[in-house]
């Protein structure tokens, strides 16, 4: 085992939870929906197996976090979140800030060891537009700009 895949053991599950979370609190879904979702969200670059996702559904449901709503045809279950979950989750939105910041400090040793100098300098530019973006009053505005911007680079 590499030091770079000991470095992401758990994070699959870790953020599959999270996703798993936010899925739910916007309308009920089945395991085999939350594999199909991801799989087109991904362009099918990531597609959780059935041994990952459906074990992880019943942690999270022994864990309070979710609920079967009810079982259809050939046992399919269809799950919601609770409201533990939802706290869950809006706890972890409320730590948004603190996360990104914490990544911030990080931010330039990653570009630094991940990146040539050419192409660490480009990322620090990125991530100083996207602070700027994501700051900015009028979103409407900063997103036709990105187009824009897009666009004179297509």
């Amino acid at each position: 085992m590499t030091l770079w895949s000991r470095a992401s053991v758990g994070k699959e599950h870790t953020f599959l939870e999270l996703y798993t979370l936010r899925i739910l609190s916007q309308a009920p879904c089945a395991g085999y929906d939350l594999i199909k979702d991801i799989e087109e969200r991904t362009d099918g670059k990531w597609v959780p197996s059935k041994g990952m996702v459906y074990p992880l559904l019943n942690r999270m449901e022994e864990k309070g976090l979710i609920e079967v709503l009810e079982v259809g045809e050939r046992s399919k279950k269809l799950y919601t979140i609770t409201e533990k979950g939802k706290k869950e989750l809006d706890l972890l939105k409320e730590r948004h800030k603190e996360i990104n910041e914490r990544f911030n400090t990080f931010r330039k040793l990653v570009f630094e060891t991940f990146f040539p100098p050419e192409e660490a300098e480009l990322a620090e530019l990125f991530f100083a537009l996207r602070r700027k973006v994501m700051e900015a009053p009028d979103k409407e505005r900063a997103k036709k700009s990105l187009q824009q911007l897009l666009e004179e680079f297509s």
